[in-house]
C-alpha cells in the first residue's frame, strides 16, 4: 500500500499546498485571499525600505553623505523586484520550491512532454 498525495503537492515538498500553489481549486476565504496578497505586498514594500533606511542609519554613523543610503534603496528595489518576478512566475503556472526556487506545475511539464511525443 503505498501513499500518494491527494492534494497534488510533490513529495519533497514538506509544506504541501500552499495558498500560492493552488491554482483555479482556491477554497480559501475571500478574508484568506486577501491576507495574502496584505502580506505580500507588505513584504516587498518593507524589502524596498527597509535596506534604505539602513543605509541612512549608516550614513549618519560614518558622517557620509547619502552614499549608503542610495545604495540601500537601490539594493532594495533590486530584491523588491526579484519578488515581484518571483510573484508573476508563480501566476504563470509556476510552483515555489523552497523559499527562492521555481519549478513548472505538473501540467505545463506534461504538456511539454507530449508536444514533445508529436515529434
Amino acid at each position: 500500500m503505498s501513499w500518494e498525495p491527494s492534494n497534488g503537492a510533490d513529495i519533497d515538498d514538506p509544506v504541501g499546498d500552499r495558498p500560492d500553489d493552488q491554482a483555479n481549486d482556491d477554497n480559501r476565504s475571500a478574508s484568506a485571499k486577501a491576507a495574502e496578497w496584505a502580506s505580500r505586498i507588505m513584504t516587498i514594500s518593507l524589502e524596498m525600505v527597509l535596506p534604505g533606511l539602513a543605509g541612512y542609519w549608516l550614513d549618519n554613523k560614518l558622517g557620509s553623505k547619502g552614499l549608503f543610503m542610495i545604495l540601500g534603496f537601490a539594493a532594495g528595489s533590486l530584491i523588491a523586484f526579484k519578488q515581484l518576478l518571483a510573484i508573476a512566475k508563480i501566476g504563470q503556472g509556476k510552483k515555489r520550491v523552497g523559499r527562492s526556487r521555481l519549478r513548472e506545475s505538473p501540467a505545463s511539464t506534461t504538456a511539454k512532454l507530449s508536444e514533445k511525443d508529436k515529434l
